[in-house]
């Protein structure tokens, strides 16, 4: 796409997708990082950060799905990215999502309000590969940590 070898985007929106395009641009300085905000983001922050505001800060190009799907050595990491994907659609079999619980339950969106809401003790994230599915992918990994008692959605996320 740019001239280098392996491409890297971050798709998604608020803190979650800034810490880690941040942690990409000083760990893999030989890839090409790319951006692929949400569409709601308008590059305003709110009560959260905006990503699209953050990449361009820092001369990240913000991409588009159109493209991405030509990226044969493309890297594709969903930080709560709006938009159900077509697996088929891309050339790279590399592509991921992180979920904010513990896969299988509570797949879809508003997992921190669903877990709370439900009682769960124990939340977590999970690292999955993205299939045609909504969380439906092959788990690659998962960190757990305990719901405090008095929690609410926002700290929990």
């Amino acid at each position: 796409m740019h001239g280098k070898n392996k491409t890297i985007c971050i798709a998604g929106k608020n803190k979650c997708a800034i810490d880690s395009l941040n942690y990409l641009l000083k760990k893999y300085p030989d890839f090409e990082i790319l951006a692929l905000p949400n569409k709601s983001d308008d590059g305003n922050d709110t009560w959260q950060k905006s990503f699209k505001k953050f990449a361009k800060k820092n001369k990240v190009p913000i991409t588009n799905l159109k493209s991405l799907y030509k990226e044969k050595d493309l890297y594709f990491f969903s930080l709560e990215f709006e938009e159900i994907l077509n697996k088929k659609l891309f050339k790279s079999k590399n592509l991921f999502n992180f979920h904010f619980s513990l896969l299988p339950k509570y797949r879809g969106c508003h997992t921190n309000f669903f877990q709370i809401f439900n009682g769960e003790k124990i939340s977590g994230v999970t690292l999955h590969k993205i299939n045609n599915g909504i969380d439906t992918g092959p788990i690659i990994d998962s960190l757990k940590f305990k719901i405090d008692r008095n929690t609410n959605a926002f700290k929990n996320y």
